[in-house]
């Protein structure tokens, strides 16, 4: 913790900081710092995740992070992410504003507490960031290396479940071009239930975009949608399944893009791609049953290789396997 308190000294001074650990990720210590001027967290990028197989990371992806969370303040409104307060280029951290007493909508979603109010907030607010920041030439400089993409998502939950599943390798390859391929927005790359923080007052921050790039909307939206399903499979729950359409249905209506057919249809293979990924990739959730775990890859692997692209129909076969 010592380092941690190096990136401090500019805030609190010789006064010594009470440091706790905050769990929920696996890329970087995160930290809460409570001190006599406030409490604030420091977030630091580890060179090798905390997973089972070795999955390694440039560090440097903590400062994607940083201009990811004030995009969304400057985009979005300053309630939907934390404010930045110190970035540490030597230490690889930064230092954000503290959300107290928030509660992750995973959290909520867990203890079966279905809010159709946050539901539409979260569809929102990532509908906001694709619209907002398309086009914008500072955006598309700050963000266009999509390596840290590739380095989190694209090799650990695609081409590493690529390599278990030779006999839909092609299907798999083929979604992990166009996600490279398409070039529309900025992308969170991590917009997903446990990232998603309810403060008391009822606002509601993104946090961790370590794998922000400028690329394909059609991630995000299937990268939160999935978990929605895994939930109501872990749950044997049609609500959380309905709410997983309503994030479905509200980010289309607000995103406004010109091609919502064709990208929706690629959102839809992405999805079944990621439900693959989380039982199969690097980072598998960790609250699926082995048996529901065979449910979700017998599923996804039909989905994928008979190339389903509606949502209907993927929703239609997910609501057979809850029986």
């Amino acid at each position: 913790m010592n380092e941690i308190r190096e990136i401090l000294e500019f805030l609190v001074g010789d006064e010594d900081p009470v440091l706790s650990p905050l769990g929920g990720g696996v890329s970087c210590l995160v930290v809460l710092a409570t001190t006599s001027k406030g409490k604030w967290v420091v977030k630091q990028a580890l060179p090798r995740l905390m997973v089972k197989d070795e999955w390694l990371a440039d560090r440097d992806r903590i400062f994607r992070e940083a201009g990811c969370l004030k995009a969304l303040r400057e985009l979005v409104g300053n309630d939907v992410a934390p404010r930045i307060i110190h970035v540490d280029r030597i230490r690889y951290a930064f230092v954000m504003e503290y959300g107290e007493e928030g509660v992750t909508w995973k959290e909520m979603l867990m203890k079966r507490v279905i809010d159709s109010s946050v539901t539409d907030r979260v569809a929102t607010i990532l509908a906001e960031l694709h619209r907002k920041s398309h086009g914008l030439e500072n955006i598309v400089a700050e963000f266009s290396d999509d390596t840290n993409f590739v380095q989190l998502r694209v090799d650990p939950y695609i081409m590493h479940v690529a390599k278990k599943h030779q006999d839909i390798a092609q299907k798999l390859l083929g979604v992990a071009d166009l996600l490279r391929r398409r070039r529309l927005c900025l992308v969170h790359g991590d917009y997903s239930p446990k990232n998603i923080l309810i403060l008391p007052d009822r606002r509601i921050w993104a946090l961790d975009c370590e794998p922000a790039h400028y690329g394909n909307p059609v991630f995000d939206i299937a990268f939160c949608v999935n978990h929605l399903i895994l939930k109501s499979i872990h749950l044997s729950s049609a609500a959380h399944l309905e709410e997983g359409r309503r994030l479905w249905r509200n980010y289309w209506h607000n995103a406004g893009w010109e091609s919502t057919e064709i990208l929706e249809e690629e959102a839809v293979k992405v999805l079944a791609t990621l439900m693959l990924a989380r039982v199969d990739g690097k980072s598998p959730v960790e609250y699926l049953s082995e048996e529901n775990r065979d449910k979700v890859r017998r599923l996804s692997r039909e989905l994928i290789a008979e190339g389903v692209g509606e949502l209907g129909e993927l929703t239609d076969r997910v609501l057979e396997v809850i029986g």
